[in-house]
């Protein structure tokens, strides 16, 4: 989480961790489509599907080159390119698309620049796709555009282009829906965060991955940042449902984790096995607006925390 909290409120009622979080809630969520953006879709996009997809094609064909290359570098991944690259992919396919619009040379970038101009949306976007894994993509219009259509399955076509209605991405807001399809699509076991009890309002979640790696989720900015705003109500639910359900993380596993303490102070309090009484105590704090979870210092202080973790 690299944005910085702003230091002055936009509206009287409205504190500076309040608009960071009003601000986070949007990010890459798909947006439902209305009338004047299906006008304009069909008006400047549909009758140049063809022509939008080659543009797409050639887009990530060019970050193909260029990380082949050595012209653009992403992270180290456990499986190789392009399998679980698709917010790199996407990012990147993004960028380039802008230049060109800002730059139209082509029929098909004058005609998106057109869009652009008389209101056309044009974003990156994030959510579960098909109830099977989280996925990046853009919307265009009414338009899902996804130029890392084969970072799942890398025997797909690199682009596909669908009607937003159709594409089966919906937006991911819950935990508990981001904790289902990350025991999907990661594999490896969910637990709930008991053992760290003062992050447990806002990351909720502990993944054990099949390599045997552990790390607190969720690591969506949207997903934090609508649990937070909420009061951290939908993370309670999750750790509720996870213990009226009996699941409590091994202890070999908690164990595991007890050198995390030395990460800062919204780590330093652990428990191996699970404290209601405390967690509860925290749930309390996170829906206080001038506690620790959302004063302005706090939540600084907790961004760091989240950092220090890798899951922002």
């Amino acid at each position: 989480m690299s944005q910085a909290v702003p230091s002055t409120p936009s509206t009287d009622a409205e504190s500076p961790v309040e608009r960071q979080l009003r601000l986070w809630r949007g990010h890459r969520r798909p947006v439902a489509p209305d009338e004047p953006m299906r006008v304009l879709t069909e008006r400047w996009l549909c009758p140049h599907l063809a022509a939008l997809e080659g543009l797409m094609l050639e887009l990530r064909h060019s970050v193909d080159r260029d990380l082949k290359d050595g012209r653009l570098t992403f992270p180290r991944r456990r499986h190789p390119y392009p399998k679980g690259f698709c917010r790199e992919i996407t990012d990147a396919v993004f960028d380039r698309l802008g230049k060109r619009i800002a730059v139209p040379d082509t029929p098909v970038t004058e005609t998106l620049a057109a869009f652009v101009r008389e209101g056309g949306g044009l974003s990156p976007i994030w959510g579960a796709l098909r109830g099977s894994y989280f996925q990046n993509a853009m919307q265009i219009g009414t338009l899902y555009v996804d130029a890392a259509n084969d970072t799942v399955t890398i025997t797909k076509p690199k682009v596909e282009i669908l009607p937003m209605e159709a594409s089966g991405l919906e937006p991911v807001v819950e935990v508990a829906h981001f904790a289902r399809i990350a025991q999907v699509y990661w594999g490896g076991t969910i637990w709930a965060n008991t053992v760290f009890p003062r992050l447990a309002p806002v990351l909720p979640i502990i993944h054990i991955g099949p390599d045997g790696r552990m790390a607190l989720h969720p690591d969506g900015i949207g997903v934090f940042a609508e649990n937070l705003s909420g009061g951290c109500r939908s993370a309670l639910t999750f750790l509720e449902q996870e213990r009226d359900s009996g699941r409590i993380l091994p202890a070999d596993a908690a164990a595991a984790l007890a050198p995390w303490r030395s990460r800062g102070t919204w780590f330093e309090e652990f428990c191996p096995m699970p404290d209601w009484g405390r967690l509860q105590a925290c749930f309390a704090l996170a829906d206080d607006p001038q506690g620790p979870y959302r004063s302005v210092q706090g939540f600084l202080d907790l961004i760091e925390a989240v950092k220090r973790v890798g899951s922002a």
